[in-house]
């Protein structure tokens, strides 16, 4: 399907900025490469992970050779346990034979309980993958804990991590809140320092204590803490290797997790308080302590209002060797229809660039078909020559159809016309909630991951089912 031509759009600066994140200065961003090839759009091609059952990529990392790594899920049949797997992909977006059991498929123990954005991936120096995932909890299928896996580069799982391959992270305990299970832990992200070896699971946990004499059923952002061979570092955070956030007693949303080169950890996502009245941009900074860093933000934390309406963060990108990072969302500055978001941030001081994209305040707005019909982003990842790759959807939650897209931003946060128009949006099934969730740098291209869904009910004949997408770079 040939979309409408995307429209970027200008964010009006009618809301007032907390001042940590106003006043920095923009650094110099560096040229973009010349094009040494034409730009082919590129067509999706299915990655067979079940034939009768639903099957996902939620999550990819870079591999040798061109390959990438990708990580979700994959179930026998529409009722069948969804167990997490880990599969390789070639330069042409194809399973490779020499990975896992034969046919480019791991599959792990790991019996999938999340949704979407709860199968994340990391690759460490020496290549082995480590994945995260929300799974049952032992005692209570309706509680969720968050479990970790390694696996070897070449797919078998590695004993020597954890318990027997994995470590379970039981954060805390769910609770009924007028018959729903309220406050389950949720896996959200991986990072994993590449000189140190420590490995940082980013997770949502129910929020301690009580509110109006119950017990408390909103989350909070986690960060877990674990060495190299799966143990808790009680070293880290309180004591117990975790670091906990809680903005104004309400569920924060946690999305993205990401090392600089000092050791630090960067964590991003959003929160809707009352001091703002919307959800707005939540940035943390720690030290491989666990402990919130005094230079960056208000004492560690960035959290400050930039759309009167909505303005939520995904992850971010860092940009090249730069200490800038390129954060995906969406929001809207008015009316009822989000559009895809992108801001700028010094991952050192945490002050926002307002000249991101040319745009008021710095507030990149992205309407992939150019309908104004509602939209979500979900990725950033940072490409060569200080681009940004975004991944997404076109169309709300809440409609029967959504398609993929993706987009690619100069450096200085403008729809990249070598991508002409910059924007692309795929149906890759008829009808179905089309959704990119991943991508991965491999060689001169990258590869993005995603899926189209049916929704709630699975059955043999209409289920969800995993896409791969080669994008060539310039």
């Amino acid at each position: 399907m040939s979309p409408a031509r995307p429209r970027v759009l200008l964010a009006a600066a009618a809301v007032a900025l907390a001042a940590c994140g106003d006043d920095g200065a923009t650094p110099a961003d560096a040229a973009i490469d010349g094009p040494t090839r034409p730009f082919v759009r590129p067509t999706p091609v299915a990655v067979p992970l079940s034939a009768t059952g639903p099957d996902q990529l939620q999550a990819a990392v870079a591999g040798p050779a061109g390959s990438v790594y990708a990580a979700g899920f994959a179930a026998a049949g529409p009722a069948a346990p969804r167990f997490v797997v880990v599969v390789k992909l070639t330069a042409a977006g194809a399973l490779d034979p020499t990975f896992g059991g034969g046919d480019g498929v791991a599959t792990t123990t790991l019996d999938f309980r999340g949704d979407n954005g709860e199968v994340t991936l990391a690759v460490e120096p020496g290549g082995a993958l480590v994945v995260a995932a929300t799974v049952a909890h032992a005692g209570d299928p309706d509680d969720h804990d968050v479990a970790v896996a390694r696996l070897t580069a070449d797919g078998a799982v590695d004993r020597g991590f954890g318990d027997g391959g994995v470590r379970v992270l039981d954060l805390t305990t769910a609770t009924d809140d007028n018959g729903v299970r309220a406050g389950p832990d949720a896996a959200r992200g991986l990072a994993i320092d590449p000189t140190r070896g420590a490995i940082y699971v980013l997770a949502l946990s129910r929020a301690a204590g009580t509110l109006a004499g119950e017990p408390r059923t909103d989350t909070d952002v986690t960060v877990v803490k674990l060495g190299r061979d799966g143990a808790i570092d009680a070293g880290f955070g309180g004591g117990d290797g975790r670091f906990t956030y809680d903005v104004q007693l309400v569920t924060e949303s946690a999305r993205g997790i990401a090392v600089r080169p000092d050791g630090s950890v960067l964590v991003s996502g959003y929160a809707n308080t009352p001091a703002l009245g919307s959800a707005q941009p939540l940035l943390l900074a720690l030290d491989p302590t666990g402990a919130l860093v005094p230079g960056f933000g208000t004492g560690g934390v960035v959290y400050q209002g930039v759309l009167a309406r909505q303005a939520e963060v995904y992850n971010l990108a860092r940009q090249g060797q730069t200490d800038q990072g390129v954060t995906c969302g969406y929001g809207r500055q008015a009316g009822d229809q989000n559009d895809w978001l992108s801001l700028r941030f010094d991952l050192t001081t945490g002050a926002r660039d307002p000249s991101w994209g040319g745009q008021p305040h710095g507030a990149v707005l992205i309407d992939p078909t150019g309908a104004m019909i509602g939209d979500n982003c979900y990725g950033a990842f940072a490409l060569p020559a200080g681009r940004t790759l975004l991944v997404g959807s076109a169309g709300p939650v809440n409609v029967p159809a959504l398609q993929a897209g993706f987009a690619v931003l100069t450096p200085t946060g403008q729809l990249d016309p070598w991508f002409d128009p910059g924007v692309h949006v795929y149906d890759l099934a008829a009808g179905g909630l089309d959704q990119f969730w991943g991508a991965a740098v491999s060689g001169d291209h990258a590869i993005v991951v995603g899926y189209a869904a049916v929704g709630a009910v699975q059955t043999e004949a209409g289920n969800d089912d995993a896409y791969a997408l080669v994008v060539p770079l310039p």
